[in-house]
């Protein structure tokens, strides 16, 4: 495979494209009149900076939604990322040998390009730039605001977009949402992070999350009141999830029509 196939993207919005990194996560790049965001950096394999500036050729601006490498492997060719503080010391351990190794044999999207190396993947830490909740990235008449999403990872965060009525969402809404990790927050907690996220609805249409198929985005943003739902289903003893096993460990998942989640009975 060449570096230049491992990519598809996609105009989601206006000035809004979606970045498919061969089927394993998508990132998303948006634009204003004087920058442009790139939200998560993916596997970190072919050459995003190049597919960025085909789309592009604004200063950039990079985002992690959290840390975890598949949103954040591919920093190493930047200079500077900004990442919630709550998930920096992921960040930290981007050249750990070992878990690179895991990876390449477990986790990344295969054919991998004939120029990959796995001595020289994601061996690099760029300079790190912590945000918090409330942090705006001001690209020139958009401006997108960090909302603090605590529940997949401590540090997760959604970008919302009001001028274009568009919510980035990162592994926060998903099918299904992954809470059964050992970062995880407690499933009650993610509820009321949940609502929180939901107090924005009136700002926002639809919404774009990592992990998805380029053709039926954006979604629609009733996805999360399904989510709350559920979940609220879940902590009141009405619905129980069957088991799920997946390469970051075990959990119980329940679908909820468009949206699922995937829990630990033992953190709720």
């Amino acid at each position: 495979m060449k570096d230049e196939e491992w990519f598809k993207t996609k105009l989601v919005s206006r000035k809004t494209w979606a970045i498919d990194d061969h089927g394993g996560d998508v990132m998303y790049l948006a634009t204003g009149e004087e920058r442009c965001l790139l939200i998560d950096t993916g596997w970190g394999i072919g050459d995003l900076p190049k597919t960025v500036s085909s789309l592009s050729a604004l200063p950039l601006i990079v985002v992690n939604t959290h840390g975890h490498p598949d949103h954040s492997y591919g920093n190493s060719v930047f200079e500077e990322v900004c990442i919630h503080e709550a998930d920096k010391h992921f960040i930290d351990k981007l050249n750990d040998a070992r878990a690179r190794k895991w990876m390449i044999k477990n986790v990344l999207p295969k054919p991998l390009p004939k120029s990959f190396t796995p001595d020289m993947w994601a061996s690099k830490v760029p300079s790190i730039k912590t945000i918090k909740d409330g942090y705006v990235f001001d690209l020139g008449n958009r401006h997108l605001q960090t909302i603090s999403v605590p529940g997949h990872s401590p540090g997760s965060i959604c970008l919302l977009d009001r001028e274009n009525r568009l919510l980035f969402t990162g592994d926060t809404i998903q099918n299904p949402s992954w809470l059964h990790l050992q970062e995880s927050q407690p499933l009650s907690q993610f509820l009321e992070n949940l609502k929180r996220l939901q107090s924005f609805s009136g700002e926002f249409d639809c919404y774009l999350p990592a992990h998805t198929a380029l053709e039926p985005l954006p979604l629609p943003k009733q996805h999360i009141s399904e989510l709350i739902a559920g979940i609220e289903g879940i902590l009141s003893g009405k619905r129980v999830g069957r088991e799920e096993k997946t390469f970051a460990g075990d959990g119980l998942r329940c679908d909820f029509g468009s949206t699922a989640i995937v829990y630990r009975p033992d953190n709720l």
